[in-house]
């Protein structure tokens, strides 16, 4: 069994991937910002800046603050990350492994082409705006101790919107509840069905 979880930045995909984990006895979880540190270790900053980004101030190289230079930053910055990681999921489904791959780097447009290979894929959302900017900022604090800037937080909300309209566009679930197990209990759901 594959599963894979996608979202925009803080939105809980790590909270609902650790307890889908437990709940199906799971011992692969794979977190594709390891994949994005592997990648840097590789790499070095001036020869490589947009990899050492975050997905919330890539826009930073793509212009000035705005719904393009946000969408153009963010794509810029997955890109490799993306295609490691659905290199890595492809060799788990021919090597038939189970796992669950979470993060950001899984963007709709891509989960899509596993729809008809059994692979459960859901992007996690939040229930609005208030809830996501409050998750973003609870999740932020936590990391650095300090509040992000709010031009990140906006950066964030774009990208939210974004991934969540795409996921709709190719079908996928989306799932947006105000608590992690909320949001497992629904895809448990969808999984034994």
């Amino acid at each position: 069994m594959i599963v894979l979880i996608g979202g925009a930045p803080g939105v809980g995909k790590s909270a609902v991937a650790y307890q889908l984990a437990r709940e199906l006895a799971l011992l692969r979880l794979i977190d594709l910002d390891v994949l994005r540190d592997m990648l840097r270790i590789q790499s070095r900053e001036k020869d490589d800046p947009i990899l050492f980004c975050n997905a919330l101030n890539a826009w930073e190289l793509h212009g000035p603050f705005g719904e393009k230079s946000v969408h153009e930053g963010f794509h810029a910055h997955m890109r490799p990350i993306v295609g490691a990681a659905f290199s890595l999921i492809d060799s788990y489904l021919s090597a038939g492994k189970s796992a669950i791959f979470h993060g950001v780097g899984l963007l709709p447009s891509q989960m899509a082409r596993y729809q008809r290979r059994n692979v459960h894929q859901v992007v996690v959302a939040t229930v609005d705006e208030e809830s996501y900017r409050t998750r973003l900022i609870e999740k932020y604090r936590m990391r650095t101790g300090m509040d992000p800037l709010k031009v990140r937080i906006d950066a964030g909300w774009m990208l939210h919107r974004q991934i969540v309209a795409e996921a709709e566009a190719c079908g996928l679930l989306v799932i947006a509840e105000s608590a992690p197990a909320q949001a497992v209990a629904k895809l448990m759901h969808r999984i034994r069905s």
